[in-house]
């Protein structure tokens, strides 16, 4: 058990610097629960002091808890947390209120107190080290006062020093926020998607008062922005469901690692086992009683992907009588439920009961563009691309739900108000672009040939590659019948093929 006299025999608690060689922040098979749910899973993590590391992921993925117990807010239910060396679930309350004191942290929701100036703002910093009556005593003193001038001088708003927060615009309220930890003067800074308050445009200048206030202090960020945060942040950790999927530096994270990192969880291979037979292995072939094969399949994989199966298996099967139903992901799936297909092939697999999916072909959504587009700078910012005029598929497409997820989760979601028209098919998304209405996302082995013979480019987001997989999917407990997985044996085939 701690003692209560910690401060007393660790200097490391008073103000001196923690050993260089220890990390700052360090996660040791650390896990957090609230009740049944695993928030955070056998997360290992160490940040050195200095170092300024971004946790990147999307929602849900466990960022903000993480932080939470980087800055000892949050207790780990599982593993162990150590800050500046210390364990803090083992620390006296005065023990910790100092090591709390050595914590700067912003959060989403900046916690500033509207009524007060920001100058009173700004002094709360430091009420790990002064009590509440010191505070209040400090914003009339006149050295208090000039120090925090000064400091809301570093982040351009000295005039704002007796300004109420609540009459400050969002901007400015982030700025009182960062001179509040440069006034705590912390060892570790820890800040919790700092940009949410704050326009696209505004996230830069944001994000160099940040790393200016942590200069030569340990800097922990978490962030769905991309855009702004990658040239400042050395190393990188990808965070996904609450484990940590990749910890490297910024230059060895690849644009494939992002793609993978944000993608929808519909849009993800199945974990379920293959319950039929894969390509290369002795099938049963249906009898050839007259029988029917019933197919639905979703706009793009029906009408690009599945005509050479459909052409392979009506060789191979002259006695099956083969119907494909072309309809949007959601139209499909739910003949599937009701009983009217045998067979199903879409571009998401959502959380539906009593449905199966089984992996079927792999495929990317492009942006694509007229042949004559330009005049932008490219690879293009994904905060461009959420604005630029676009055709758009119609609800209930699994394109079109899987980049407005995945371009979401990045802080860049797609502008309802720059949608020109919606479309029910990739042949009408590419005609309309190709018309120059607008960009669109579609299949890439969708346009491939469009893209090919120039009637469309592919144009590049920086940093952006949506990755999606194609599925078959049936009814639980329904195996499905000899002809239909002959059929899913000959569309495999044929998708691994590119045919």
């Amino acid at each position: 058990m701690a003692s209560s006299t910690l401060t007393e025999r660790d200097p490391s608690l008073t103000g001196a610097p923690a050993p260089l060689a220890a990390p700052a922040v360090e996660l040791r098979g650390a896990g957090r629960a609230f009740g049944a749910f695993r928030a955070l899973e056998e997360v290992a993590l160490a940040v050195h002091p200095g170092e300024r590391v971004a946790i990147l992921g999307p929602s849900g993925a466990g960022k903000s808890t993480l932080l939470r117990l980087a800055n000892s807010s949050l207790a780990a239910t599982a593993g162990e947390v150590r800050i500046l060396g210390h364990d803090p679930q083992r620390l006296a309350p005065r023990a910790l209120r100092a090591l709390r004191a050595r914590i700067g942290s912003i959060y989403q929701q900046l916690h500033l107190v509207p009524q007060a100036s920001a100058l009173e703002n700004v002094l709360m910093g430091r009420l790990g080290r002064r009590s509440a009556i010191g505070t209040a005593v400090a914003a009339l003193r006149r050295a208090d006062r000039e120090e925090v001038r000064d400091v809301l001088a570093r982040v351009g708003i000295a005039h704002k020093l007796d300004e109420r927060v609540d009459r400050l615009s969002g901007g400015e309220q982030q700025r009182v926020a960062v001179a509040r930890v440069l006034y705590q003067a912390p060892d570790v800074v820890v800040a919790d998607e700092p940009f949410s308050s704050v326009d696209p445009e505004r996230s830069a200048a944001v994000l160099a008062l940040l790393v200016e206030a942590a200069r030569g202090r340990t800097l922990l960020l978490s962030t769905h922005q991309l855009e702004p945060v990658l040239p400042h942040f050395p190393r990188l950790v990808g965070l996904r469901a609450g484990r940590v999927v990749f910890d490297r530096p910024r230059e060895q994270v690849t644009s494939a690692d992002l793609a993978l990192l944000y993608q929808p969880e519909e849009a993800t291979r199945s974990q379920e086992p293959r319950r039929v037979l894969v390509p290369g292995r002795p099938e049963p072939r249906p009898g050839r009683e007259g029988s029917e094969l019933r197919i639905g399949a979703s706009t793009t994989p029906g009408d690009h992907l599945l005509p050479a199966a459909v052409a392979a298996f009506a060789r191979a099967e002259p006695g099956v009588q083969l119907r494909l139903s072309v309809a949007s992901t959601a139209d499909t799936l739910r003949g599937l439920r009701e009983g009217r297909f045998d067979l199903a092939f879409v571009g998401a697999r959502p959380h539906l009961d009593g449905l199966h999916f089984e992996d079927w072909a792999d495929d990317e959504i492009v942006l694509v563009a007229p042949a004559d587009f330009g005049g932008l700078p490219v690879p293009l910012h994904a905060s461009l691309v959420a604005r630029l005029p676009r055709v758009d598929r119609e609800p209930g497409s699994a394109t079109r739900a899987v980049v407005e997820a995945q371009l979401a989760s990045l802080g860049a979601p797609l502008d309802p108000s720059a949608a020109v028209v919606e479309v029910g098919s990739v042949g009408a998304l590419a005609a309309a672009v190709a018309r120059g209405l607008g960009v669109g996302f579609a299949s890439r082995r969708a346009v491939r040939a469009a893209l090919r013979d120039g009637r469309l480019q592919e144009v590049p987001i920086d940093g952006v590659r949506v990755l999606r997989g194609f599925f078959a999917a049936w009814r639980e407990g329904m195996e499905p019948s000899a002809a239909a997985r002959r059929f899913l044996w000959l569309a495999r085939r044929a998708a691994g093929s590119g045919e």
